[in-house]
């Protein structure tokens, strides 16, 4: 199953009951009672999922990590593949 049936299947999930309730096809006490709740209860997901998308950005950005030996070694490896490009004739601007 790939990302994009497995998001749909949840939205599936989440759609028919919901659409059910708002349009009237079941009707409670409870969803009676609480129809405004279950109308504005997508918009609520979605600043929910927003607000989790920004922490989780923020999160990753601060904890990110260093990697001081790994850009030492780029460095080598761009040093070398210099000498080498100068050895076959490369004129570098710089």
């Amino acid at each position: 199953m790939t990302n994009l049936q497995r998001w749909l299947f949840y939205a599936t999930l989440f759609a028919v009951p919901y659409l059910s309730i708002v349009l009237g096809t079941v009707q409670t006490s409870f969803t009676t009672k609480y129809l405004l709740h279950i109308q504005l209860l997508p918009l609520v997901l979605l600043v929910l999922f927003g607000i989790y998308s920004a922490w989780i950005v923020l999160y990753r950005t601060f904890t990110f990590n260093d990697c001081p030996s790994a850009a030492k070694e780029l460095q080598l490896e761009i040093l070398e593949a210099r000498k080498d490009l100068i050895a076959k004739g490369f004129k570098f601007r710089d």
